[in-house]
């Protein structure tokens, strides 16, 4: 990330329109590939608070054929358009935002929720999601996670990027000791931070792949216009442990979000093969 300020910085002097990114540029808009069989795909989109009820938003979910969706930034209008809008959808939990109208967050899916836990921030200004669903093959467990933003409690984006680094690995280090180690684990959502952030990188030594990174290397998933410019930055991940593994992942070229709909087709592994290859119990990631 400091490359992206960098180019962020030199960018602000410009006086030509320029496109700003520290990552690939947008890629054309492609249909995701159909689901191999035996896989779970699941999806992470902020739909973004201020664009409530866009029914855009349903058509990029919708193209993907996701089978549970972790959502960011939703509001009641959120909920009822999505849930009204994706009935092959039709087991959901959401929480409404509080204190900003961004700390909304939810989840749909094709299968039964178990059970659904908030998470309250520790250092950022979003509450986490944590859901128990009943998937095929047996239960999983997912952490819906919206960090903190790279800005200083004064609104500075510059002084933001320094500042709340490791505010994020706080949050994540938090989140993730509080899942339960007896169940497959994905992690995913708004991470408002690149490869090489401090809170990839905790989940990274817990035992953590970003099936975003390993199938889409690093193109955006975020884009902002300001002014002549163009602020593009891969910031929403999928991360799932040693359980599964990530036969595909892709990024939705769709929806009027700031960010795209990201996806990970995920397969599981048995828990026998890697016991064996580990010598230890269970699944990888702590």
């Amino acid at each position: 990330m400091h490359r992206a300020l960098v180019v962020l910085l030199a960018a602000c002097t410009a006086t030509a329109p320029v496109a700003v990114t520290s990552i690939a540029s947008a890629p054309r808009a492609h249909d995701a590939p159909a689901r191999p069989a035996g896989a779970l795909r699941v999806m992470s989109y902020n739909v973004n608070f201020g664009l409530e009820g866009d029914p855009q938003a349903i058509d990029a979910i919708a193209q993907a054929h996701p089978e549970i969706v972790l959502l960011q930034e939703t509001t009641d209008t959120w909920r009822d358009v999505l849930v009204g809008g994706l009935p092959q959808l039709p087991h959901h939990h959401f929480v409404p935002p509080k204190d900003l109208p961004a700390g909304g967050i939810g989840v749909l899916s094709r299968y039964p929720i178990v059970s659904a836990e908030e998470l309250p921030s520790v250092g950022g200004p979003f509450a986490a999601l944590r859901v128990v669903i009943d998937a095929p093959g047996g239960r999983i467990q997912l952490l819906d996670v919206h960090l903190r933003p790279p800005m200083s409690d004064g609104g500075s984006w510059v002084v933001g990027f320094f500042s709340t680094r490791d505010v994020r690995e706080r949050e994540i280090a938090w989140h993730a000791e509080r899942l339960d180690r007896s169940l497959p684990k994905v992690i995913a959502g708004d991470f408002n931070e690149e490869r090489g952030g401090l809170a990839l990188a905790v989940a990274e030594r817990l035992g953590y792949t970003d099936a975003i990174a390993q199938w889409a290397g690093e193109t955006r998933t975020w884009e902002w216009p300001v002014g002549s410019l163009t602020l593009r930055f891969q910031l929403d991940h999928i991360l799932h442990d040693g359980c599964f593994v990530a036969s595909a992942a892709g990024i939705v070229e769709a929806g009027r979000s700031d960010h795209k709909p990201i996806w990970a087709d995920l397969e599981r592994v048995d828990a026998a093969l890697i016991s064996a290859a580990s010598g230890q119990l269970g699944c990888s990631g702590r």
